[in-house]
């Protein structure tokens, strides 16, 4: 019988604590209810659902002061400050009427006068185009950066238009689609779960033809309904795949709110190595066809459970540097007076942004980076070449400005872009509820000298059989042969329960420890371990009868022979609860580690299958095959009544 569960809350008041630079708010929990809404109630064997902390909510503000404008931290080089060096053997190739030229020590200054409307009016006409423009020309035209990276910026659409198109729907077997990867998902996870619902709302919003639940079309309606996320723009209006691309892939780029649905995905996909594989490779591909993903998808969940804190989505959108910055300037929201691209300029130009490409970056990165001179000219090598005016180095801001927004909008879908943390409805906050979170039942010792027994026979077989033999020989199931050789499967056995060890030490909070010249790959161990969690329901080992008698002591005066038996599996509550609780800290490490509040340590409930044992004294001298034993237990069901009929 499921039992009732409390949760006692102690209601703080709300404080504006004063710190450097900036406040935390502390909120009471009828404060956080209305701006949040109503903690989930925490159900006995379920995990509580959504992101909680504990009973206050700490959000960091930086206290906001506008940077100086950009304008008025430019300054006229100086020639002074220029260095060159002259090569001799550095001609201009050019001839000039005979002559030939040699640049290498000069310096070059570059200005933009102010324009004056009354002297040149044209200077302040907007055309639609290049093209437009220089047909209004009353000099040579000289291509500018921005008129080169017009032409560029057509090639970058239409190369990743192409190629969003392509992966959406399908292009062989080199990119998997999109929607045919949704497709397998919804059909392969349960049936009326919050997972099938997510799923067939993305199909309602990618216009498939589907019967979704009342619950799955809610999902897509208030999705569509959003035009911040929803409404295709960039080259996604060019036709119908384009917007439905947008619409569907934006849709699953949302963080998932719901732990239960990423865990039924994870599911599906670790159960088929084949899915997996496209999944990651569709998804990897975002991370460098744009820049590294914003979170993680429900592939890392796979025979382990993630963070409360962690940020799923199924396609993950990417990161950027402004995108960070933003964050974590305005996790509250945005100032009246908060100018975003100033807030990004000024942090380029400080060094608190550094626009090089990271290790794992992608063609967003690079594309970024190639802009950095414009702002930052004293960083390209033709820096001692040039002698910048104030009003040149504005000019190169104002194409800074323009070049990156046309960027990051050809990565208009992908890319990431906060939103109020502490305020959003699609992320809130809520206490953190404490459970036990296990994986395996937890008894570590039981694991490793498990697995330290199989160690030894591996090297006592291979010592004595040798690696050829025992790779030449397989294990038997009534069927037949077993899959793997005797070599792989001891190893294989032995890799499962150390991974077993360290998964159930790590639930417990143990640190491993393991004998001196005791090697573990500690990796592949845990990843064994996982990836059978993750398909135990279909191990045929699972499936094996498990009923059987072995005789334990003979009395050969009387003939009594005494018998440990198990005649069969049952199930039963495994209720779990801290005694004494953790502690808990912020994932960014930027918080001390904080006791849990008792209030907020909650009980789990597992229901774990055990064997039925029993001991028997049957007279005659007689012993039980398995069939046999088997054939009473199917017949006569309880233990009362297997124990009577086999003494009798």
């Amino acid at each position: 019988m499921a039992r009732l569960s409390r949760v006692f809350v102690v209601c703080l008041t709300a404080l504006a604590v004063a710190g450097a630079g900036g406040f935390t708010l502390l909120l009471t929990p009828e404060v956080r209810a209305s701006l949040f809404g109503p903690p989930a109630p925490a159900n006995r064997g379920e995990e509580p659902r959504g992101d909680k902390k504990k009973d206050t909510v700490t959000v960091d503000v930086t206290e906001y002061t506008a940077p100086k404008d950009n304008d008025t931290l430019l300054v006229d080089d100086r020639l002074a400050d220029k260095k060159t060096k002259f090569v001799p053997d550095l001609v201009d190739r050019r001839p000039l009427q005979g002559h030939v030229l040699n640049l290498s020590d000069s310096v070059l200054r570059l200005d933009v006068p102010i324009v004056k409307p009354d002297l040149s009016p044209e200077l302040l006409v907007l055309h639609p185009s290049y093209t437009a423009a220089m047909s209004k020309s009353k000099g040579q035209v000289l291509p500018s950066v921005n008129m080169i990276d017009g032409k560029a910026k057509q090639f970058d659409d239409g190369l990743y238009a192409a190629l969003d198109q392509a992966y959406y729907a399908g292009q062989s077997e080199a990119m998997k689609s999109h929607l045919g990867l949704i497709k397998t998902l919804h059909d392969r996870v349960a049936k009326g779960t919050p997972a099938a619902n997510y799923l067939a709302a993305g199909l309602v919003i990618a216009g498939e033809p589907i019967e979704a639940s009342a619950a799955a079309r809610s999902m897509a309606e208030s999705f569509l309904g959003n035009e911040v996320f929803s409404k295709p723009i960039s080259f996604y209006t060019w036709n119908k795949t384009l917007s439905n691309c947008f619409r569907t892939l934006r849709f699953f780029s949302r963080p998932i709110q719901d732990r239960r649905i990423y865990e039924e995905i994870a599911r599906v996909l670790g159960e088929d190595k084949a899915l997996l594989a496209d999944y990651r490779k569709a998804t990897n591909f975002y991370g460098k066809l744009t820049n590294p993903l914003s979170g993680v998808t429900p592939a890392e969940a796979i025979g382990r459970p993630l963070p409360v804190t962690a940020k799923v989505a199924l396609f993950p959108p990417s990161s950027s540097r402004e995108t960070e910055l933003f964050a974590r300037l305005f996790p509250l929201g945005l100032p009246a007076d908060a100018n975003l691209m100033r807030e990004l300029i000024t942090a380029i130009r400080s060094g608190k942004v550094d626009l090089k490409p990271r290790n794992d970056g992608g063609w967003y990165d690079y594309q970024v980076y190639a802009l950095e001179t414009l702002l930052l000219p004293e960083k390209g090598e033709e820096s001692s070449h040039l002698l910048l005016t104030k009003l040149y180095k504005k000019r190169m801001l104002e194409a800074f400005q323009a070049l990156v927004t046309k960027r990051r909008e050809t990565h208009a879908r992908q890319l990431d872009f906060p939103a109020p943390r502490a305020m959003a409805r699609e992320e809130p906050e809520r206490p953190v509820y404490v459970y036990p979170r296990l994986r395996v039942e937890p008894n570590p010792t039981y694991y490793l000298r498990t697995a330290r027994s199989y160690a030894f026979l591996a090297n006592f077989l291979e010592s004595t059989l040798g690696e050829a033999t025992l790779k030449s020989l397989h294990g038997l199931r009534e069927t037949g042969p077993r899959e793997l050789t005797l070599h792989g499967e001891l190893r294989y056995m032995r890799d499962l329960f150390y991974g077993f060890y360290l998964l159930s030490a790590e639930d417990i909070g143990l640190k491993p420890a393991f004998l001196a010249g005791e090697t573990v790959d500690r990796v592949a161990c845990e990843t064994a371990a996982a990836d059978w969690l993750a398909r135990l329901k279909r191990d045929p080992d699972l499936a094996a009868d498990t009923r059987v008698s072995v005789p334990v002591y003979y009395d050969q005066r009387t003939g009594a022979v005494r018998l440990w038996m198990t005649i069969g599996v049952r199930l039963a509550v495994l209720d779990t609860n801290y005694a004494k609780g953790p502690k808990i800290r912020k994932a960014d490490g930027a918080a001390d580690w904080k006791p849990v509040e008792p209030g907020y340590l909650i009980p789990a409930q597992y229901v774990i299958p055990v064997d039925e044992f029993a001991e028997v004294e049957i007279q005659g001298g007689r012993v039980l095959t398995r069939n046999e034993l088997r054939a009473i237990c199917d017949k006569l069901k309880t233990k009362a009544r297997i124990v009577e009929a086999i003494q009798k």
